[in-house]
């Protein structure tokens, strides 16, 4: 199986950057009366900046010239009024605008981390969690930066664009001719700029998305890190990738910063236009001030605009990844109407399976793979590392699907089984023994909330977990930490909870192999408790523990190459024999 590594990047499907804005843009669709709400206020703030210079021009050519001090003020006050309303209309437009954005966000992250859960553990696997939670937590938040961008300054700045053309060109048409003579030379260059530093924005993430994926892997091992006083590599190797986000970063910004070189070039150009066609017309000076004031006001947008890209490059390289996320088919396919089990004997049969992992389909884990177990059977599996073990329980409780052949539970595909109905009925315990952070009483009842207060108790007193539970501050409620709970308690507490779960199939893999003997008697006291009257499968390295096994099935990478009791395939001296012979000899 492929894997991502957290110093590697990762391969990003491109998507147009216009699709990816208008994707963005209809989630707020939701909020459609907001949004015309604020770009009615926009238009309203707009339009006042717009009459200010009309008031500048009035007062200088007509109050002042004529010496009228009551006209003056009035003009004046009438100056300081719009510039009120100015503020107001700005201050309820952004707080609009942080509402909705922090909304959006909000579902966003809820789509993008249920549609995760759907996703088969392949997903996963295949690369680092860090990685994964870059894009939950930084690229989603990104939008939110992206939408507050877009309709508070972006849309804002092209509406006032718009307008001041249009008062220009009323005012005096060969004065808006001169000014707008630069605008192609102006767009051709920021459109060839936009296209060269676009591919540094989207480098800039993925350089930091290895940045998280390093951190959190580094500090998810620490205690490895640490014994083997590994500090100095790691900070290394944490140096050179954090490095490489700092030069695609300056790499993007230094393309980026070209358009304030073409912007005030254009603008530079526009005002000599101007004062040229000022002189030869003999222009007043209210009406030169007036459009020297439009022409500031026309390319400040644009400045504004140009700086603000670096931003927006940015946010739109990440909106990218996160529709990556959302884009990914699940390749574990629920049929349209299938079939909800409300029990299971827990009878199993494979037949003629054969596994390969999705990135590597030429490579098969498993190939025609035939057993059947039947309801309450206990099936040990054993063999070398990387023979398939473990992919065969994966595939029982349909983590994957096969590449061929058919799995059934009390004859019934579980390609045609709810995946919820499939699960809810099988239990899974591995090696890891994972608990959430919260109590005790909360991981017990994680996969059966409705459980009463006495089956908890009772299933814990049965696996003799109750003791040392009872010896926390706070019993069943203390709180569990890093270093609260042994290894042993930990796997005790997850047979618990399966034990609480009371599946039809129980699946074990590797549950015996990180604790010490005396805890494995308990272990082993309270997997006889679960596998009794249940179909059970027991992946298991250390052979002791799976004697009594109604059945061994001994796999290598050709298949099953022995099945049988532990007494018959003793008997038989095969590779069963072997393997035993060797583990106890050593």
């Amino acid at each position: 199986m492929a894997t991502n590594k957290a110093t590697t990047d990762e391969t990003i499907s491109k998507a147009r950057k216009k699709a990816t804005v208008f994707r963005v843009l209809k989630y707020m669709a939701a909020y459609r009366w907001q949004v015309i709400l604020v770009i009615t206020l926009m238009l309203a703030a707009s339009c006042i900046t717009v009459v200010l210079p009309i008031l500048i021009e009035n007062a200088i050519d007509v109050q002042v010239a004529d010496k009228n001090v009551k006209g003056l003020l009035i003009v004046v006050a009438l100056g300081l009024i719009l510039a009120l309303l100015w503020s107001l209309f700005y201050i309820i437009r952004v707080r609009i605008m942080a509402k909705v954005s922090n909304e959006v966000v909000l579902t966003v992250r809820s789509e993008a981390f249920a549609h995760l859960q759907t996703l088969s553990l392949h997903y996963f696997d295949s690369r680092p969690t860090g990685k994964i939670l870059a894009r939950i937590i930084g690229d989603i938040t990104s939008l939110k930066d992206m939408l507050r961008q877009m309709v508070t300054n972006l849309i804002p700045n092209l509406l006032f664009l718009i307008i001041i053309a249009v008062v220009i060109f009323i005012k005096n048409p060969a004065f808006a001719l001169a000014i707008f003579a630069v605008m192609p030379i102006m767009v051709a260059g920021i459109f060839l700029i936009f296209k060269k530093s676009f591919g540094f924005w989207q480098d800039f993430r993925q350089k930091q998305s290895n940045v998280n994926a390093f951190a959190h892997e580094t500090f998810s091992g620490i205690r490895v890190v640490q014994s083997f006083c590994a500090q100095k590599q790691m900070k290394q190797t944490f140096s050179t990738i954090a490095s490489e986000v700092t030069d695609r970063f300056c790499s993007a910004v230094k393309r980026s910063d070209f358009m304030n070189i073409v912007i005030h070039g254009s603008q530079g150009l526009g005002y000599f236009c101007l004062f040229y066609l000022a002189v030869k017309t003999d222009a007043s000076v209210g009406s030169l001030l007036a459009f020297t004031t439009y022409i500031g006001l026309f390319w400040q947008p644009l400045r504004m605009m140009a700086n603000m890209y670096n931003q927006l490059g940015n946010q739109i390289a990440g909106a990218e990844r996160v529709f990556e996320i959302l884009d990914t088919e699940p390749t574990l396919i629920e049929q349209k109407s299938p079939v909800q089990i409300q029990k299971m004997n827990g009878e199993v049969e494979f037949e003629h399976v054969s596994f390969a992992y999705p990135d590597e389909p030429e490579t098969l884990v498993l190939n025609d793979v035939s057993f059947k177990a039947a309801a309450g059977e206990t099936i040990a599996l054993v063999g070398p590392t990387g023979a398939g073990k473990t992919t065969i329980i994966n595939l029982l409780a349909r983590f994957y699907d096969t590449v061929s052949g058919t799995i059934r539970i009390d004859g019934t595909d579980i390609a045609k089984i709810a995946i919820d109905s499939l699960r809810k009925h099988i239990g899974v315990m591995t090696q890891d023994s994972y608990l959430f952070s919260g109590t005790i009483r909360e991981n017990l009842l994680y996969g059966n909330q409705t459980a009463t207060e006495e089956e908890m108790i009772s299933a814990c007193k049965a696996l003799e977990a109750d003791s040392f539970i009872m010896q926390t501050e706070k019993g069943y409620d203390t709180e569990i930490t890093d270093q609260s709970l042994s290894q042993g308690q930990r796997q005790l507490l997850a047979l618990a909870r399966t034990l609480i779960c009371n599946p039809s199939i129980l699946i074990l893999d590797e549950a015996t192999s990180a604790i010490d003997t005396r805890t494995e008697l308990l272990v082993q006291k309270g997997i006889k408790l679960l596998t009794a009257h249940r179909t059970s499968f027991v992946v298991a390295h250390r052979l002791s523990t799976i004697r009594n096994a109604d059945r061994i099935l001994v796999i290598d990478s050709q298949g099953i190459r022995e099945s049988g009791t532990h007494e018959e395939l003793l008997a038989r001296n095969g590779e069963y024999a072997a393997l035993y012979k060797a583990q106890f000899e050593n």
